[in-house]
């Protein structure tokens, strides 16, 4: 049986799918837009965390395209991949409605400051993009890519609870957009560190993949920034320093925490059910604050 038949003959379980077909980041995004406008006590039109979860989507369905069509060893591909690569008319379609029905958001229905900001964000995914495409190691020459993506992530899921409220300029320097940010690169890391095999033939400019020492000092670094969110945290409460960031502060350290624990996991269960636990200990916590 030829590589593209089983292929097409491979079932995959029911708790990859949202990965799959790449539900997870734009459910992620805005599940904190959610909690950062809760934060703030600003309450978001439906339409905003519509616009949020087609650019988020379309973002990363392009960067799976072209991740697709580059693959070097298809075999040793991640799940996501090789479905991208076995549904990629299909998806290049869905891209592209997906594309229109964003940019019509945009255009037409959010507000012109917020369009003003996200414009302003554009480039950074402009040169993720094409640094993806033509370069390989760290973003710039000097930033890995999972922490330019994960930095970049976190103030595009918290712009629309800044505009909103009228802080424009903390939706780049606050500290719980910071915090945040520490959050999703570390979620990137993870990732990039627990598909490293996946990642060795396909991926070159995956943190592993020029800096492999991260793979052995992952879980001492998770702990080691676990702890520095705690320290910063327990400094936040002390000084009622910005009473609407705790909940963001709190649940991002959690978040963090929650990663630390899991990289023990590392080489015990499959890369799969890993990157799983990563979204979950980015979700999870974001989830139960929106309940609280």
């Amino acid at each position: 049986m030829s590589y593209q038949q089983r292929l097409l003959s491979k079932s995959y379980p029911v708790w990859v799918w949202p990965n799959l077909i790449g539900l997870d980041a734009p459910f992620i995004a805005i599940v904190w837009q959610k909690l950062f406008a809760d934060s703030f006590n600003v309450k978001l039109p439906l339409s905003n965390y519509l616009t949020l979860f087609l650019v988020v989507w379309v973002i990363y369905s392009v960067d799976r395209l072209m991740d697709a069509r580059s693959l070097r060893s298809k075999e040793t591909a991640s799940l996501r991949h090789r479905f991208y690569l076995k549904y990629f008319r299909l998806l290049f379609f869905i891209t592209g409605s997906c594309f229109l029905c964003a940019s019509y958001l945009c255009l037409a229905v959010i507000p012109l400051e917020m369009l003003k900001i996200g414009l302003a964000i554009s480039p950074f995914v402009l040169v993720y993009l094409l640094h993806r495409k033509f370069s390989t190691g760290p973003m710039l020459a000097v930033v890995p890519k999972e922490i330019f993506v994960g930095l970049v992530f976190a103030i595009g899921a918290t712009l629309p609870g800044h505009v909103w409220a009228g802080d424009i300029p903390e939706a780049f320097l606050s500290s719980p957009v910071i915090v945040f940010g520490v959050l999703c690169s570390m979620n990137c890391i993870a990732i990039s560190v627990w598909e490293r095999d996946s990642d060795y033939q396909n991926d070159s400019s995956a943190l592993p993949q020029f800096f492999p020492i991260i793979t052995k000092f992952f879980t001492p670094v998770s702990w080691i920034v676990f702890i520095g969110l705690l320290i910063f945290l327990n400094y936040s409460f002390g000084k009622n320093y910005y009473n609407e960031s705790l909940p963001v502060i709190t649940a991002s350290s959690i978040g963090c925490g929650i990663i630390a624990i899991i990289s023990h996991f590392d080489g015990r269960v499959s890369c799969n059910i890993m990157r799983l636990f990563a979204d979950m200990a980015v979700l999870i916590p974001g989830v139960a604050f929106i309940i609280a």
